[in-house]
């Protein structure tokens, strides 16, 4: 157990001395900062600190209620209880630290680094008035990083729950047909889930995925009717020990006259496949997001479709949406993301998506892959062929 915090704190002591960063506090009460899962591996439902110092030093201070989880973890050198008075033990603890720069989980563009709410933070800089007059300093610098740089175990689990995605489509395939509702197809999954004991990862919850026929969006499934001669949206997530997957298949439902799919969707189909190929073989450490997105979208657009909605992918790994370094276009709503730079130990989707409204055309092909020291390598079974469903 812990195996994940283990190497995410080796992670963050690294950050921590590279950066001269003397202390990490993560403040936290119910929960309340998204990091928890990946840096702590414990909660606390009263008020809690957790403090990572750059020498390795790790302390947990929580009330006596919270310690036991936090002492059987065995993840911190020492285990600090109060009974009414989080801020006395708080500031002792510092004090004998001694920091000159604390770092605190505050961030002006990544959501994901940004769990220090602003009254909880008042509250830290009175409570260390008298031990701290150093200065605070954003925790996103790293933790960006700490979430975005996956470790063997967040790799191994992330590609379990790439596995069991494919397991459960490739079984729905067999199972699905023209003739049921976007719904029907939705509580297939939902059942695949069940029998498993496992929860999409979108939400954590035993819930539908996106199926469409039609209304692109993010959506949940409908009551509308899929016809021969449809294609149909799936977009699935399946969450494996903490991590999740992010795969999306397209799939075209056969007329009873047709042995394939008509030329104008097979086309659209090694449309997208080449832009995701050229999108992988740009990955590489050291090039910007935006310049992985650039190139699948010059392919789609010099092949006569609609410049891609949306960024070409994103990162995955606690969530679906995993923050940090965007392959996404240099556009104002994705701020800074799509210039920072892509790093071994990234997992990206690649998803460069063609929407022909007009022509009831529509496609999202979606892979998952993490980056190497030279490149990318495919963690998903990757789609080569148009799904064809004969009813």
């Amino acid at each position: 157990m812990y195996e994940t915090q283990k190497e995410k704190m080796i992670q963050a002591a690294e950050y921590l001395h590279k950066l001269d960063i003397d202390l990490w506090i993560i403040y936290t009460s119910e929960a309340s900062d998204i990091s928890l899962p990946l840096i702590t591996g414990v909660k606390t439902v009263g008020p809690g600190a957790f403090l990572f110092t750059k020498t390795g030093e790790k302390f947990a201070v929580c009330s006596s209620i919270d310690a036991q989880d936090i002492e059987e973890s065995e993840l911190y050198h020492e285990v600090f209880t109060y009974s009414s008075n989080l801020a006395e033990v708080l500031a002792d603890l510092v004090g004998k630290i001694n920091p000159n720069k604390i770092a605190v989980n505050k961030s002006k563009e990544e959501h994901l680094a940004d769990g220090l709410t602003e009254g909880r933070f008042r509250w830290l800089k009175k409570t260390l008035a008298d031990v701290f007059q150093g200065s605070y300093v954003p925790a996103d610098q790293f933790l960006k990083k700490l979430r975005s740089i996956k470790t063997e175990s967040e790799i191994a689990n992330i590609q379990k729950a790439i596995d069991i995605t494919h397991e459960i489509y490739e079984e729905i395939f067999t199972k699905m047909k023209a003739g049921m509702t976007e719904k029907q197809i939705g509580k297939l999954f939902v059942e695949a889930l069940e029998e498993r004991t496992l929860v999409n990862g979108i939400d954590r919850a035993l819930s539908m995925p996106i199926v469409m026929k039609e209304n692109i969006a993010h959506r949940a499934p409908s009551d509308v009717i899929i016809d021969k001669g449809d294609l149909v949206i799936f977009d699935f997530s399946v969450d494996y020990n903490g991590y999740v997957s992010d795969i999306a298949r397209t799939v075209y439902f056969l007329k009873d006259e047709e042995d394939q799919a008509p030329e104008e969707v097979n086309r659209t189909f090694h449309t997208i496949h080449e832009a995701i190929s050229k999108a992988f073989d740009k990955i590489k450490p050291g090039i910007q997001g935006y310049e992985v997105d650039e190139v699948a979208r010059t392919h789609l657009v010099d092949n006569g479709y609609p410049e891609i909605e949306h960024a070409t992918g994103h990162q995955i790994g606690r969530d679906v949406h995993d923050g940090g370094a965007l392959l996404g276009p240099r556009w104002a709503r994705y701020g800074n993301s799509p210039y920072e730079v892509i790093e071994s130990g990234n997992v990206f989707t690649i998803e460069p998506t063609v929407f022909l409204r007009d022509k009831g055309i529509h496609f999202i092909v979606e892979e998952n892959v993490v980056v190497g020291e030279t490149g990318a390598k495919y963690l998903t079974k990757r789609q080569d062929e148009l799904i064809l469903i004969r009813s």
